[in-house]
């Protein structure tokens, strides 16, 4: 019974239809990212957001979902599927943590993020690609590899720092919408409470008395 509870209490409240915005937010900075052709991704802030704010399970089905999308205009993309659904597990057991409501825990994250984007994406692209990467981390792994240094080797070099770049960003951008909603919005998530400030009982009340 309190396993079924737990099932159903991770969609409920607004995680349902967060799922979609954190899909569309990772769209959107994905898309800014190629418009302005930034050496980053920004392609999963939604993905972060939504594991911080209901949890592991809906962190990852955003990382997943967008992952998809993305893989509709280019199929082999869907191989680094994987980190996207660990980003929105990784956010979710960060948020239970209660990571996101301090500065320098939300930084620190960061790099769990970018281990995960950084050097698993590199043994993806090694694997699958040869090696030759996408996007920015393309130019400077190429820039790398002219320099004489082995591809493999490029692409840990570059993708790390890369990652860790674009990650810096994007949790910070979480950390600032979650500082910014009303306690209401807070209240209806499953990790709500991590962020509502804490109520002083009235046992310790008076005990201090």
């Amino acid at each position: 019974m309190n396993a079924r509870n737990g099932k159903v209490r991770i969609f409920a409240g607004l995680t349902l239809y967060l799922i979609p915005i954190g899909v569309a937010i990772n769209f959107v900075g994905g898309q800014l990212a190629l418009l302005l052709k930034l050496p980053v991704y920004l392609d999963a802030i939604g993905t972060i957001l939504v594991g911080a704010l209901c949890g592991p399970i809906p962190g990852a089905i955003v990382g997943l979902i967008s992952n998809a999308i993305n893989a509709i205009t280019s199929p082999p993309t869907f191989v680094y599927a994987i980190c996207s659904v660990l980003f929105g597990v990784l956010a979710g057991y960060l948020g239970r943590l209660g990571w996101f409501r301090s500065l320098w825990k939300t930084l620190l994250s960061s790099l769990g993020f970018a281990i995960i984007g950084g050097i698993l994406g590199s043994i993806i692209t090694i694997v699958f690609f040869g090696g030759l990467a996408v996007g920015g981390a393309a130019i400077v792994v190429g820039a790398l590899a002219s320099l004489g240094m082995d591809v493999n080797t490029a692409n840990f070099v570059a993708q790390f720092p890369l990652d860790l770049i674009d990650k810096i960003p994007s949790v910070l951008v979480v950390y600032l919408i979650i500082k910014g909603l009303p306690r209401r919005i807070l209240g209806k998530v499953p990790l709500g409470y991590v962020y509502l400030p804490a109520k002083k009982s009235a046992t310790s009340s008076s005990s201090a008395a």
